[in-house]
């Protein structure tokens, strides 16, 4: 089975694809094209991108009829070579979709090759026809400059690629594992401190997961002059956009390339290996209902920022500053009140990347993380930590493929709980129901050192009256708990406002009307924000970096 992928035109940004196949005697095709992809689990339908689909065989054209929005079928009534020819609008720069200009050839396969019922695990060549003098960055093995080789369906949508002239590639390893660091666009870094940095932070995931069964690693990395934050993981490689460029020469832009490459890395344990058996083995043809979102993205957030602090890039500051805006997108929206994270992991196929109705769902991001951070002070009361818990996953569910449920994490968990009744009660309480998080971490946090406090935030109508804005004054969001609740709605214009004695009064314009609303001043945070603290037992702090 070969594909072959031509750039005719690249400023049109169409990809010409052939997939040329030996079809038996009477043999019915079912061509399936995925309608999502791994790491984002709402429906992709990237079916919308394909034009001109034709099918040819020994004896000339064929009709292939449409079954679904994304599948086409056709009857092969001779033994023969059949050919699909069919062109995609790649024109999608993130790190899910695929991009073509004149400058680089950026595809993940997932969008664009079929899987064909029955033939799945049938070995792929790719031949792509690129200028001489492109780099290719992609897990799969090439051949020579432009064929690559997959030993199956699954290998070939899990391997992106990116092409280009000017394709930065640098090597660094750890233990007997190779890994490439590729980055197209304008480096404003300084290579040796990122590898050094992207070396240290490997070696400590690797010492607590026990091992890297791969020989090679790439992180296939774009440099955008806008702005941009993006990661997916795959198999052997991660695909990040991040942007603007300029700001990787300052520290705000390497912490976020180092926050996203060390989350992206532990993602080659959790879930590319470590894998819910609701995704095990991925339909991408519907969707894939899981109730893990807590697992496959809070932990990974926890683990990843964990380990730049372990790892020394993160200072004590910076760290804190991480866990300060974890609790700000955490509790700043009372979605935690009306959903459970079990309930808005499932819900990620109905609204799980999108802003959604005002405090409806919580993300398994970053409200993920927190409660990762609660279990891991938990644990650390009985001597164990959170990356014991995922080695015995990696074992258990990891290395054997088998695949796990949330049952069986809380069971990990469980197994190294001191007190295995309080973290029942938590899983019941905070991860199944909508307990108050913040409430407990203020807790807990003084067992590592540590304290948390919410304060009023700069902002007078965002702290004291829960009116967000954007620059133009329009209403992005209003605290429920608020007397704006009762009298603004959302889209409402701030002319002007004047604070006086007994509150604010404000000037709104509401669909081409002006009003006059006067609040009163209760002396309630309503959004503030969050200032993490030591409180003098810097051993206690100690003991949870280095335990």
């Amino acid at each position: 089975m070969k594909y072959t992928i031509s750039t005719p035109i690249p400023a049109s940004q169409i990809l010409e694809i052939q997939l040329e196949f030996i079809c038996q005697k009477e043999e019915k095709i079912q061509l399936q094209l995925p309608a999502w992809r791994p790491g984002r689990y709402e429906i992709a339908n990237y079916a919308q991108f394909i034009r001109k689909l034709e099918v040819s065989g020994p004896d000339g054209k064929i009709v292939a009829e449409k079954e679904t929005k994304d599948a086409w079928a056709f009857f092969a009534a001779k033994y023969g070579n059949y050919k699909i020819s069919y062109s995609f609008h790649a024109a999608q720069l993130d790190a899910g979709g695929s991009w073509l200009d004149p400058e680089q050839v950026y595809i993940n396969f997932i969008n664009l090759c079929f899987s064909i019922s029955g033939r799945t695990d049938e070995k792929i060549k790719v031949k792509l026809m690129l200028p001489q003098s492109y780099k290719v960055a992609c897990a799969l093995p090439l051949v020579d400059d432009t064929l690559l080789l997959a030993s199956n369906y699954q290998e070939l949508v899990d391997s992106p690629i990116l092409a280009a002239e000017n394709l930065h590639h640098k090597i660094y390893k750890v233990k007997s594992t190779n890994f490439h660091v590729w980055v197209h666009g304008e480096i404003y870094f300084d290579w040796d401190s990122v590898l050094k940095e992207f070396s240290h932070y490997t070696e400590k995931q690797i010492e607590d997961m026990g091992d890297f069964p791969a020989k090679d690693y790439h992180f296939i990395i774009h440099m955008l002059p806008f702005p941009h934050y993006h990661g997916v993981e795959h198999q052997f490689s991660t695909v990040i956009t991040l942007g603007p460029d300029r700001l990787f020469a300052k520290e705000e832009g390497l912490d976020r390339l180092m926050g996203i490459s060390s989350h992206e890395l532990y993602h080659f344990w959790n879930v590319c290996r470590i894998r819910p058996k609701s995704i095990q083995p991925y339909d991408f043809s519907r969707e894939a209902y899981l109730k893990e979102g807590l697992i496959a993205e809070g932990v990974t957030t926890f683990m990843g920022d964990f380990y730049l602090l372990k790892s020394g890039y993160y200072s004590t500051k910076r760290y804190f500053e991480v866990l300060e805006k974890l609790m700000e997108r955490s509790f700043e929206s009372l979605g935690w009140q009306n959903q459970s994270i079990v309930d808005s992991s499932w819900d990620l196929w109905l609204d799980g990347y999108k802003a959604g109705i005002p405090d409806k769902k919580v993300s398994i991001y970053t409200h993920g993380a927190l409660l990762v951070l609660a279990m891991d002070i938990m644990l650390m009361q009985n001597g164990k930590r959170m990356h014991q818990v995922m080695y015995k996953m990696w074992e258990y569910y990891g290395k054997t493929g088998i695949g796990y449920e949330l049952k069986d994490f809380e069971q990990a968990v469980l197994d190294f709980a001191g007190d295995r009744e309080e973290m029942k009660r938590f899983f019941e309480q905070y991860v199944r129901d909508t307990g108050n998080l913040f409430d407990l971490l203020q807790n807990l946090l003084p067992l590592i050192g540590l304290s948390v406090q919410k304060r009023a935030a700069k902002a007078p109508l965002q702290s004291d009256y829960g009116i967000v804005t954007d620059p133009n004054g329009q209403l992005l969001k209003i605290h429920p708990k608020s007397p704006a609740f009762k009298k603004l709605m959302i889209k409402d214009k701030i002319l002007s406002y004047e604070v006086t004695e007994e509150g604010i009064k404000l000037k709104v314009k509401r669909w081409g009307k002006n009003l006059n609303i006067n609040l009163p001043a209760d002396g309630e945070i309503f959004y503030g924000s969050y200032k993490v603290n030591s409180i003098g037992n810097s051993s206690a702090f100690s003991q949870f970096i280095n335990q």
